[in-house]
């Protein structure tokens, strides 16, 4: 038999099990979880398709299992179901930074899986939260809630594609310590304003491809920690990012470190971080390139830092982590604010190089009079021996810099008439040759 005649009786032979045949009823008012749960579990492990028809459809947990399809059709909305009770909390990995998850679509030690389609899942974000959250002044919610809404554990060989998340209680969607798997061609849209709404969590992941996303969120869009083990190997490419806080980030929590990594072909817009690496518990973020990346700071903060890089503690008598060979090449900035790239005088940064990174200062702010630069969480505090850099009065104040190449680096012509300097270096050394 020829591997075309194969791979067509393999597709008549896996089941197509739609989510109305195990009773399932569009808009009835009452949630939809054991029907789905019922034609998972018909097609789990058979390469067949769990279809989720245009309707109105309403959910709480799902486990997912391995060699399946889970289709959310072009008109298919699956809301989150507004009883919390119905999204229990799962303990996934033992991980001091992890909470048990409380998703929508879990997937645990699974292969095989993809999660596709064209249709929306709608998060009903405010539903979980304290009452009128938005005037209440609280800077989290206080009640549990759903998230992430799609959490992809130990998983090999998963995929999501095409889909669409919106209005999301918490994180969208994370790949906690998976290997060989992608998000394609997925919209994610949550108000600006809305609590903890990371778009895309990488954890503890290797060999993650990030493609053609559309993220425009509360939080960061695409953040990666690596608690346990490297997160290695990811690629982000050709999307377009937007957050209230960091479009890119390696966030706080990484004890060992983003490694050998590839962002590129990038469209960052009105995120108060464009790029931000934060290293603050003794890990190492080593060989990581962005390239092709333009970035327009903005949002509600008035400080705004295009490219943030810093090396701190998050604890007084914690050791202090690296970030080492990091390359920015074709980069574009416009902001008002200005790129701080430090490390420490005990940890300074390592083979740092800047080619061709362009930044147009329009409507500058007076960067001396807005003091203490971020730490990645408002739970975090300064510690002894902390540096801050923040109100230097320049476009890029570059500090503690071991190994520099700076080819191409430019600012426009406003930025050179107003009262800041282009670029302030302190301890910082060049690459021997260079």
């Amino acid at each position: 038999m020829s591997i075309l005649a194969a791979s067509l009786m393999t597709l008549a032979t896996s089941p197509l099990c739609d989510i109305r045949d195990h009773g399932a009823v569009s808009g009835d008012g009452a949630h939809d979880t054991a029907a789905i749960q019922s034609a998972v579990d018909a097609c789990a492990g058979t390469g067949g398709t769990v279809l989720i028809p245009a309707g109105d459809w309403s959910t709480g947990t799902v486990r997912l299992g391995s060699d399946m399809v889970l289709e959310l059709a072009e008109g298919a909305v699956l809301a989150l179901h507004p009883d919390i009770a119905l999204f229990p909390a799962v303990e996934i990995a033992r991980d001091a930074d992890i909470t048990p998850a409380r998703a929508a679509l879990l997937a645990d030690g699974v292969s095989g899986l993809r999660i596709t389609g064209k249709g929306r899942i709608e998060g009903n974000g405010e539903a979980f939260w304290d009452r009128d959250f938005y005037a209440s002044g609280l800077a989290r919610p206080t009640l549990p809630r759903p998230g992430p809404a799609i959490e992809l554990a130990n998983c090999r060989d998963t995929h999501v594609e095409g889909i669409t998340l919106a209005n999301m209680p918490a994180y969208a969607l994370r790949f906690h310590r998976c290997d060989g798997v992608s998000a394609r061609g997925i919209t994610i849209r949550n108000d600006p304003r809305s609590p903890n709404t990371d778009g895309i969590q990488i954890r503890d992941t290797s060999n993650a491809v990030i493609s053609r996303v559309d993220i425009r969120t509360g939080d960061d869009a695409i953040v990666l920690k690596s608690g346990d083990r490297p997160v290695d190997n990811i690629l982000v490419e050709n999307s377009y990012l937007e957050s209230d806080d960091a479009a890119l980030k390696f966030g706080t929590g990484s004890r060992v470190g983003v490694t050998n990594s590839v962002f590129r072909n990038l469209t960052i817009a009105h995120s108060r971080y464009g790029i931000a690496l934060f290293m603050i518990d003794g890990g190492t973020h080593r060989n990581n390139l962005f390239e092709d990346i333009a970035i327009t700071t903005g949002g509600r903060h008035p400080r705004q830092f295009p490219v943030f890089i810093d090396i701190d503690r998050r604890e007084a008598d914690r050791t202090l982590g690296r970030i080492v060979d990091t390359t920015f090449r074709r980069i574009a900035i416009t902001t008002s604010g200005a790129s701080l790239i430090a490390g420490n005088p005990d940890a300074p940064i390592e083979g740092l190089v800047l080619e061709n990174v362009v930044t147009d200062v329009r409507g500058a702010v007076d960067v001396t009079r807005r003091s203490a630069k971020p730490r990645g969480n408002v739970q975090i505090a300064a510690q002894a021996g902390s540096t801050d850099y923040s109100t230097r009065p320049g476009h890029m104040v570059l500090a503690h810099v071991r190994g520099l190449v700076m080819q191409d680096v430019s600012f426009s012509e406003a930025a050179t008439t107003d009262q800041r300097r282009a670029i302030i270096g302190i301890d910082v050394t060049e690459r021997e040759g260079e």
